[in-house]
């Protein structure tokens, strides 16, 4: 009777185990991401109308992926394999800003890469910029194209996340 318990145990255990790896696989899969929101900011370039486009979730991160006057804004796209640097806008409260930025991405296989290519020893503090309540430059390079979540941690507590779409070259 204990073998068979002890083996019933042990399924079950496994079945267990196979669900939650299903779920997890499921929860990392880009079948169920979509590409983050672009908002404005709007700015002042010597005397003309502007704004600054950013992509992520307003009112809390994002980071710039255009700008131009009001009639003519660029939107620059994300290149698989081309380092750029890129300007992220936080907004929340002081406290939250205290430690190193890092950036975990994860591809649509759900493999995780460090895609900020930054000195970690740098904390991000306060900083106003454009209405946000810090901002920081980042340089991010993307190994593979496709959709990309960009999971955003402030010293060890993740503050947010976005989704990207990075383009072939």
């Amino acid at each position: 009777m204990k073998k068979i318990l002890v083996f019933l145990s042990v399924l079950l255990l496994l079945v267990g185990c196979s669900e939650k790896e299903t779920k997890e696989k499921e929860a990392v899969s880009s079948n169920h991401w979509q590409v983050s929101p672009t908002f404005d900011i709007p700015i002042d370039f010597a005397g003309k109308k502007g704004k600054y486009v950013l992509i992520g979730k307003e009112g809390r991160l994002g980071f710039l992926v255009g700008s131009g006057n009001e009639d003519d804004i660029k939107i620059d796209p994300i290149i698989k394999g081309k380092p750029n640097k890129y300007m992220w806008h936080f907004w929340g409260n002081d406290d939250e800003f205290d430690g190193p930025l890092k950036i975990i991405g994860i591809n649509e296989k759900g493999e995780k890469h460090k895609i900020i290519q930054a000195d970690n020893s740098v904390n991000v503090g306060i900083s106003p910029y454009n209405g946000a309540t810090t901002h920081v430059p980042s340089t991010m390079e993307f190994p593979t194209a496709g959709l990309w979540k960009l999971e955003v941690y402030i010293g060890e507590k993740l503050f947010g996340d976005i989704v990207v779409n990075v383009e072939e070259g």
